[in-house]
């Protein structure tokens, strides 16, 4: 999977297990960015008692052990040291993995889909992405456009989004047509996050339930457009209605 950030990559790559004959076994999802490459090695493929300092009495099993049968979804995969990279290739290779400080191999039968939204032919070029995994990876490339390029999903997404805010809030959220037309000419710099972050906004200043136009933030109501508000130009702005 390729696009911008916040497109919502995990929505897509859970909806493809959801599609799939997987679909009754266990989809795992990992940021690879969010981790350094010992710990990273450690979370993919497990690691035996003793295996390093701090190690866990009797070890831990990986997410390729815990999701086989299942799918394992890497988010930002070029972001993964170079030594891993090639880790990473052997087990997909083998179907089987190592792990750290173990002897013996685990078999792993897993879908794994991999997302990212850097350009991983320049990061091979630059001698940041293996050329032999992104073969070994790119069999089938989706591409995800960026919210701005597909504003017919906006409603539905809106609408999910409402209903998870919903169940949080514990009293029901709905919005009217006039918001959801603001918010289907919006160009979404941030994507899926960005609008996620603006119902939970707008949601909060909603009392009676509905999302209407004067509870959006002030730069989606600017005919002028420029930069999302950042969350302390929200918070300000949340104390300023409250104050009203």
């Amino acid at each position: 999977l390729a696009s911008e950030s916040g497109t919502g990559k995990e929505l897509y790559a859970q909806a493809i297990h959801n599609a799939s004959p997987r679909s009754r076994e266990v989809f795992v999802a990992i940021n690879c960015a969010n981790f350094n490459a010992n710990t990273l090695e450690s979370e993919l493929f497990g690691y035996v008692e003793g295996a390093f300092t701090g190690a866990k009495r009797g070890g831990k099993i990986g997410l390729f052990e815990a999701a086989s049968g299942g799918t394992l979804f890497l988010d930002e995969v070029s972001e993964m040291d170079l030594g891993l990279q090639a880790k990473l290739l052997r087990a997909l290779q083998e179907g089987r993995v190592r792990p750290v400080g173990g002897v013996e191999e685990v078999e792993a039968d897993v879908r794994l889909i991999c997302a990212s939204n850097a350009d991983l032919q320049s990061y091979i070029a630059a001698g940041k992405f293996r050329r032999d995994l992104y073969y070994r990876l790119s069999t089938f490339q989706i591409h995800i456009p960026p919210l701005r390029e597909r504003r017919g999903d906006i409603p539905a997404l809106a609408f999910v989004i409402l209903q998870e805010l919903s169940k949080k809030l514990k009293r029901s959220v709905t919005i009217s047509t006039e918001a959801l037309d603001i918010l289907t000419t919006h160009d979404w710099p941030g994507n899926v996050r960005e609008l996620r972050n603006v119902l939970e906004f707008a949601a909060y200043l909603s009392p009676d339930g509905a999302v209407l136009p004067e509870s959006l933030p002030g730069d989606l109501l600017c005919t002028q457009k420029g930069p999302p508000l950042t969350l302390a130009q929200r918070v300000k702005e949340f104390e300023r209605r409250e104050a009203l």
